[in-house]
């Protein structure tokens, strides 16, 4: 199987790099800037081909590599007004122009976009995200291209980025660091990005697959609550940290979300899902033994 990865660099990218390629696949890795752990994996490996979009010409890249699957993780998180240019590139110009590029090679082809379960009205990033599944959903009703939305949950690891909501808190609460935040009421879905990681796989590659546009759940099944997950956290780092619950004021509007798996089980999905707990717990250790190399 030969797929493309869109945001090849980034920190989901990266990982289904990775995973597509021990998995016997092909890849063609597409980034801003290619540098760095990518550089290094294609050294070592034949099957791992670069586009670097500063310099690589991304149709050309493409239609040379032939694929049979598009994966999509370019992604823009800011939600401020201010940060409007960068976030519709991210989010929405940059994945229309692959989509474009996807719609010029011979054979129709699976595009997997990672998407969100947050509603469109929330915030800058959601509204560019839902946009351009609104995009996708209308060249597959064309028949011109397999069109899968996946509707992420918020994803967690113990080598995630450190701006990262729970491993910011982690970290807060392993140095005994004060937190201010919401009331803490919404329920949040995390879920572990190894389980992420097995699902977009297996979206890519299956053969189960047969309409032209899906809308597939994504997360962990479970929905806890904000409070209910900083208060966990703090008892498993036995930390002194205060929290101040309702020291920050919340989002209008702001949503609890809940993956309903359905979809994906139905496709012949078999892979479990790690409980929050469980997988947040793991995280804890891990970034104790970081600490402590």
């Amino acid at each position: 199987m030969n797929v493309v990865v869109s945001g090849a660099s980034g920190y989901l990218g990266c990982k289904l790099v990775e995973s597509f390629l021990s998995r016997g696949n092909r890849v063609l890795a597409v980034a801003r800037n290619t540098r760095g752990r990518l550089r290094t994996l294609a050294k070592d490996c034949p099957a791992l081909e670069l586009c670097e979009l500063d310099v690589d010409d991304l149709l050309f890249s493409m239609s040379r590599f032939s694929p049979d699957v598009v994966l999509s993780t370019t992604c823009c998180y800011e939600t401020d007004p201010k940060f409007l240019t960068k976030t519709v590139s991210s989010n929405y110009i940059f994945p229309t122009t692959l989509l474009k590029s996807t719609l010029q090679l011979e054979k129709k082809i699976r595009f997997v976009s990672t998407g969100t379960s947050l509603p469109a009205s929330l915030n800058l990033y959601s509204l560019t995200k839902k946009q351009f599944s609104e995009l996708g959903k209308f060249f597959s009703g064309l028949g011109k291209v397999q069109f899968v939305n996946v509707l992420l949950e918020s994803f967690y690891g113990a080598d995630e980025p450190n701006d990262r909501f729970i491993k910011r808190s982690i970290r807060s609460l392993l140095w005994h660091q004060e937190l201010a935040v919401t009331e803490g009421t919404q329920q949040r879905d995390y879920v572990a990005v190894g389980d992420v990681v097995s699902a977009l796989n297996f979206l890519s590659v299956s053969d189960r697959l047969t309409e032209s546009y899906y809308e597939i759940p994504l997360g962990s099944g479970e929905s806890p609550s904000i409070r209910e997950i900083l208060e966990f956290l703090r008892e498993e780092t036995h930390s002194q940290s205060f929290i101040h619950f309702g020291a920050v004021s919340p989002r209008p509007n702001e949503p609890s979300t809940r993956a309903d798996l359905t979809a994906l089980r139905q496709l012949g999905y078999t892979g479990k899902m790690t409980s929050w707990k469980d997988g947040m717990k793991k995280m804890i250790g891990e970034m104790q033994n970081e600490d402590t190399c």
